[in-house]
């Protein structure tokens, strides 16, 4: 008959092969996990508007450069002293685009109809779900 030690040690390498593994699979889902930690987080889209309004109700926001943004993710925010409007491409037709209807890029315009008079005390904001684009002041035309 053999000694314990030696019926017993084929078991022993198995045992140990098992353990590296346990021990390699728990590293690397412990390397998974952190590294989501170091990925970049999305950012916000960064864009140069020039504002322009009529005494009519009407307010006209231009893309002068930056970057492009879905038009399903944009409203404007019109708002004075005793109201606040919000207008999204769903809100038709006060707001329109121009010239494409899927994305505000370089060279497209938003114009706004207010349906009331601009009376130069409004604060106008572009804004995604994210991130405010623009903030500005009307003013009166002369």
């Amino acid at each position: 008959m053999k000694p314990e030690y030696e019926r017993n040690s084929a078991v022993s390498e198995v045992v140990g092969e098992m353990l590296m593994i346990g021990l390699v699979l728990i590293l690397v889902s412990v390397f998974t996990a952190s590294l989501a930690d170091y990925l970049p987080s999305e950012r916000s889209p960064a864009v140069t508007i020039r504002m322009g309004n009529d005494t009519s109700g009407h307010i006209v926001l231009w893309h002068k450069g930056g970057d492009w943004v879905k038009a399903d993710s944009l409203k404007v925010i019109v708002s004075n002293a005793s109201s606040m409007e919000t207008y999204t491409l769903k809100s038709r037709p006060p707001f329109t685009m121009v010239p494409d209807q899927q994305a505000f890029d370089l060279g497209g315009s938003i114009t706004v109809s207010c349906g009331r008079p601009i009376l130069g005390d409004e604060e106008v904001v572009l804004a995604t779900d994210r991130a405010v684009l623009f903030s500005g002041r009307t003013g009166r035309e002369r």
